[in-house]
């Protein structure tokens, strides 16, 4: 009874902590693409009017939000099971061919959506996290 009692209370825990790295991601995927959806309206409404000083340090910001959407979601591929390889390889190619044209406007929501759908599905624990599993769980 008491292994029963130990189990249950360690999948309590299990869960939440994988609870909790779900909802950060999804928090933070969402600010971050926000964050450049807007800054990429801003900077078009006034790229043509506003000084430098001004549109290069919008467009470092516009870039860095960029990136981390990517880096974000290859970093919760590899927490999902993906192999670092080819999780590098499939997000620098998304991040690469999302700036060809328009294609941002498809693969960005795509990724977003796609990442936390599968993030959604996983029941590991990041390498960060799984200091806070009971010392018998942390596999």
């Amino acid at each position: 009874m008491e292994n029963t009692l130990n189990q249950k209370s360690d999948d309590f825990i299990k869960n939440e902590v994988v609870g909790i790295e779900r909802r950060m991601f999804n928090v933070r995927i969402i600010l971050i693409a926000l964050g450049y959806a807007i800054m990429t309206l801003g900077l078009n409404a006034i790229r043509a009017t506003a000084p430098l000083w001004l549109v290069w340090p919008l467009i470092i910001v516009q870039f860095t939000l960029y990136f981390s959407i990517f880096i974000s979601s290859y970093r919760r591929a590899i927490v999902c099971g993906l192999n670092k390889n080819i999780g590098l390889i499939i997000f620098t190619a998304l991040a690469i061919l999302a700036r060809v044209n328009d294609w941002e406007l498809a693969i960005i929501p795509l990724t977003v959506i796609i990442m936390i759908i599968v993030s959604m599905k996983t029941k590991n624990v990041s390498d960060g996290n799984k200091h806070l599993l009971p010392n018998h769980m942390d596999k």
